[in-house]
């Protein structure tokens, strides 16, 4: 017996007080989803619990099933409604989720990592992966290793628990695009299809290959300088899937669902576009095709040691923030031993020593504890990528 499901995800840019429009714009969101034919719905950057509640008692006739993952400072930001029953929940934090003290970025705050809740419908059983991972903010990419490696764990997550699920779905923000090494890790360690790779049968053609999600030329909040340089933006907002070998996929719809503004308003429902996938599982006929569907993936081994490599330039790049923050600490600390009894009894002096004292505590902090934490996340994803690497790609000596 066949069944279809319709599911939407929306970066939806909900940071209190930072974000332009959030009120209006969350009540936009609401209002589509309420008269939207979704049955599945993930939704991540929803930071401020209320903007959940207020989701959920919108959408208590329509999803009336429904989980907000709590974490970090100020929770994770993830949260997925659902038509039907939702019978577990887990999430999983990542060691790695950026800098305490990049505070203008915040990705530490939202203590990110991937949650999964577990629906039943009818008979079938639905796996629905939520997750939203660390952006690139520059060009030079400083947390290149973060992200790779909340993708491995992502992956390895999806990986270990996708059975006894007859079809599992990964959706949200993954800041990383197809051909990307955070792409591919996660699109081949555990087999997940993207629907954009798959011919579409929907009758709708204007939806059925989606633009990019950020940067586009479409969306208010798009940055005028990357819409110049690439006017069809990123594609890094995904819904990705696996179905068990018992059943086939058939991609009815699969597109950016929203307009391009919010009804009678100058701006778009959030700065990322949604994508939305409507799929039709059915049983199989010829066992041949649940082999065919997934030998798109192509070899892992170069993804792995790809990855190795960037976690082995992470660990040279701690080492020496170590010895930098050490050095920049010591010394403070020793002008500042050696200048007691120095400094003139005045307040604005008083002020400089204080400033000095946080410089020298910040940088000692940095090159011990927090260096110590950084280092031995990216050990621990380190290890289990070359354990996987020698479990899995190289050949096993008897």
């Amino acid at each position: 017996m066949s069944f279809t499901l319709n599911i939407f995800t929306l970066n939806c840019w909900g940071i209190p007080v930072v974000s332009k429009n959030r009120q209006e714009r969350m009540e936009a969101i609401g209002k589509y989803l309420q008269s939207s034919s979704h049955n599945i719905v993930c939704l991540q950057e929803v930071w401020s619990e209320n903007d959940y509640l207020i989701f959920k008692k919108t959408l208590k006739t329509v999803l009336p099933y429904s989980h907000y993952f709590y974490s970090g400072v100020m929770g994770s930001g993830l949260c997925v409604f659902s038509k039907w029953l939702i019978q577990d929940v887990f999430f999983h934090q990542w060691p790695l989720n950026g800098y305490i003290h990049k505070i203008q970025h915040g990705d530490w705050f939202g203590g990110k990592g991937v949650g999964l809740c577990r629906v039943r419908c009818n008979d079938k059983l639905i796996n629905i992966y939520c997750t939203h991972l660390h952006a690139e903010y520059h060009e030079d990419d400083m947390y290149l290793a973060h992200r790779v490696l909340q993708a491995y764990s992502t992956a390895e997550f999806v990986n270990l628990t996708t059975s006894p699920a007859d079809i599992s779905i990964l959706a949200g923000d993954l800041n990383t695009g197809p051909g990307d090494l955070s792409y591919r890790i996660i699109t081949q360690l555990p087999q997940l299809l993207d629907p954009f790779d798959m011919k579409c049968e929907g009758s709708n053609p204007a939806i059925n290959k989606p633009s990019g999600t950020c940067d586009v030329a479409n969306n208010s909040y798009s940055n005028q300088k990357q819409i110049k340089e690439c006017p069809e933006g990123k594609r890094i907002d995904h819904i990705l899937f696996h179905v068990n070998s018992a059943l086939e996929a058939e991609i009815i719809n699969f597109g950016n669902p929203l307009e391009d503004r919010v009804p009678n308003q100058p701006f778009s429902y959030s700065d990322h576009n949604a994508v939305s996938l409507e799929i039709c599982l059915k049983p199989v006929k010829d066992a041949k095709i649940g082999e065919r569907q997934y030998s798109i993936n192509g070899s892992f081994d170069t993804t792995v040691a790809q990855t190795i490599k960037v976690c082995q330039e992470a660990t040279e790049t701690i080492t020496r923030s170590k010895k930098l923050f050490l050095t920049s600490g010591g010394l403070l600390f020793m002008f500042l031993i050696g200048t007691v009894g120095f400094w003139p009894n005045n307040v604005f002096y008083d002020v400089i020593k204080i400033v000095l004292t946080g410089f020298c505590f910040y940088y000692l902090l940095m090159g011990t504890l927090w260096n110590k934490i950084e280092m031995n996340s990216l050990k621990a994803g380190l290890s289990a990528l070359e354990n996987f690497s020698r479990t899995r790609i190289e050949p096993i000596k008897e």
